[in-house]
């Protein structure tokens, strides 16, 4: 059983090559990509960056092997997508909500003056015998990964990479088995930004045997083993080449050290992932298991924190955790204690923001199938159109330029209407606006993952003085980080990054947050049926009240549980689904005209509109 990376947060054989040698370096880059529609244009576009800063740096081609999807094969491997056409939330939640996957295209994987081949298997287990009979001793091997990656169920060194085609993966296990058959006195260093790629920091355990790492197997992360990484997708929050993996080589063409790219990155990838080192993870693990417990962690940390900082021996460490936290608009924690309380409280605010964003996508899904339900029955030339045979018959690019000319006409004909078009503003700013603040949210629980992170290793080198195993390890894991590119001091000089700050203070997300709080009665309903209906002469929408929460604004206004909302101020709800985002879209302190009946007794109520997130 592995000691827990950092519980307080979570509330979640011969010596390698010198840094800075004359070893040569071999590159082995890595991109499965799954399939063409989960290959994103980001794996490529990482590809064709570190092709590039290898070319600057003067690295053989022949040097450079690289897997990426189905290799040579000219058909089209990978998805592109651009940003969303305008109107196309008003697909959400529909049944026409897929073809907005009709949007993608699809190209061939090609780098200029590399030859491809497969991501697969027995692709890797080739091309690391061949490097078997190349490297010498005191070469490097960089082993880089862009990819899809998935998470085991109980050790990290279950977790996979995905490659090309069904049920094709590797672990980090089998991965460090083959790159055992290199020569140990090979350095091998990743760079991996796949997802629970912190899992491959214990690769040094299956390439060499041993628990404590020996300098010969190292790398640098884009997340922990639990977590996914966020700069793979098609397209994040609608900008490009962001995450880790484009940080880190950016930084890289700059600095030309892994070692100073990574402390760069630490700054400049504005997503939420945890830029790692082999030598956090192996600290961070180290202390969990001194300390005996994750509730203890804190507890023992923190004394060395202290010390470490009064003997002023950490002044680098101490100005990287003051930028990261003056970056991200965070309080710069002097304790692990600090820093989990924050964490604490930005996990609390998530899950408000979650529940408020279910809340809107809810409303949202419902609203847009009323307006599309309607939009068809009134054009019977769509309702043919948008017909399950009709789709069926089209071609992918048949299919876009339908969804195209659908949301040319719906987007329209939805906000030329006063009130839906209220409505429709309503729903999709309030779910677009909770939808950024808990991806700012997760930015900054991020930062606080990394400031965890440089606090640990503080901790670790204090505390592991005397430690000779330890100690030992933690020196030969640095000199094994420390990669330099050759020619780097032919790249632009050293910058600093921008200490700026990039994201709002949380108080500013708090307030925003809540006056963007969606609608809340506190009821539950359900349709009434359709016979039921025709019998008491019910319009289409009527529901009936199953409950009303005691205290709230509907127990307030004297609604029961059986009553059934037939309308508001004499406008009938016409729609099974339409009561809900009625009331979701309608701002706290609203004043509503209810028309409910009561047994067979009609009646008027006028709840206010209340918020979910009451005082």
């Amino acid at each position: 059983m592995r000691a827990p990376l950092l519980a307080a947060l979570c509330l979640m054989q011969a010596a390698p090559a010198q840094a800075g040698e004359a070893g040569g370096l071999y590159v082995l880059a890595i991109n499965g990509g799954g399939d063409k529609l989960d290959n994103f244009a980001s794996h490529l576009a990482h590809l064709r960056q570190l092709a590039d800063l290898l070319a600057t740096a003067g690295i053989p081609r022949d040097h450079i092997t690289v897997l990426a999807s189905d290799g040579s094969n000219p058909a089209p491997d990978v998805a592109s997508r651009e940003s969303d056409p305008e109107f196309a939330g008003l697909l959400r939640g529909t049944r026409l909500e897929t073809l907005a996957d009709d949007l993608t295209t699809y190209e061939n994987s090609t780098l200029a003056g590399l030859a491809l081949r497969p991501a697969t298997v027995s692709s890797l287990r080739a091309a690391i015998s061949e490097l078997r009979t190349r490297v010498r001793p005191g070469d490097t091997v960089l082993v880089y990964v862009t990819d899809h990656g998935t998470r085991g169920r109980r050790d990290p060194l279950d977790n996979r990479i995905t490659l090309w085609g069904a049920r094709e993966s590797i672990s980090a296990r089998k991965l460090g088995e083959l790159l055992a058959r290199l020569p140990a006195s090979v350095r091998v260093v990743s760079l991996m930004s796949q997802c629970f790629s912190g899992g491959f920091a214990y690769l040094h355990e299956a390439r060499e045997g041993k628990r404590h790492p020996t300098g010969g197997t190292c790398g640098y992360f884009s997340s922990t083993p639990d977590r996914p990484a966020y700069g793979c997708y098609p397209e994040v929050r609608g900008r490009k080449a962001v995450g880790h993996s484009f940080e880190f080589l950016t930084a890289l063409a700059r600095r030309g050290r892994f070692a100073a790219a990574h402390r760069d990155v630490m700054l400049t990838d504005e997503t939420p992932d945890i830029p790692l080192r082999s030598s956090d993870v192996y600290l961070a693990e180290q202390l969990g298991r001194a300390a005996g417990a994750p509730k203890r962690e804190a507890a023992f940390i923190d004394p060395l924190l202290k010390r470490a900082f009064a003997d002023g021996g950490f002044a680098e460490e101490g100005r990287l955790v003051d930028r990261i936290a003056d970056r991200y608009a965070l309080a710069r924690p002097e304790t692990l204690s600090e820093l989990g309380e924050q964490s604490e409280a930005l996990f609390k605010f998530l899950d408000r923001l979650d529940s408020h964003a279910r809340t809107w996508e809810a409303a949202l899904g419902d609203f847009n199938q009323v307006v599309l339900d309607e939009f068809v029955r009134s054009r019977p030339a769509w309702r043919v159109r948008l017909g399950e045979r009709a789709l069926r018959g089209l071609d992918l690019a048949g299919r876009r330029r339908l969804v195209l000319a659908l949301l040319g006409e719906l987007g329209p004909w939805v906000m030329s209407d006063p009130e839906w078009g209220t409505e429709a503003r309503r729903l999709l700013s309030g779910l677009g606006t909770i939808d950024e603040i808990s991806y700012r949210t997760e930015i900054r629980l991020a930062a606080l993952f990394r400031m965890s992170f440089v606090l640990t290793s503080v901790a670790g080198r204090v505390w592991m003085k005397g430690k000779l195993e330890q100690a030992k390890a933690v020196d030969a894991l640095s000199r094994c980080e420390d990669l330099s590119l050759p020619n780097h001091r032919t790249l632009p000089s050293p910058e600093e990054p921008s200490p700026a700050r990039k994201l709002p203070y949380p108080h500013e997300d708090e307030r925003l947050a809540g006056a963007n709080q969606p609608g809340w009665l506190g009821v539950s309903f359900i349709p009434v049926s359709p016979g039921r209906r025709k019998n008491l002469h019910l319009p289409g929408g009527a529901a009936q009240l199953t409950s009303v929460l005691p205290g709230s604004p509907a127990a307030e206004a004297g609604m029961r549980a059986g009553d059934i909302v037939t309308a508001h101020a004499g406008r009938p709800f016409s729609h099974p689904k339409e009561l809900r985002p009625f009331i979701v879209s309608s701002p706290p302190g609203t004043s509503l005209t209810l028309e409910v009946l009561r047994g067979k007794v009609p009646t008027q109520l006028r709840p206010v509109v209340g918020a979910p997130d009451r005082p």
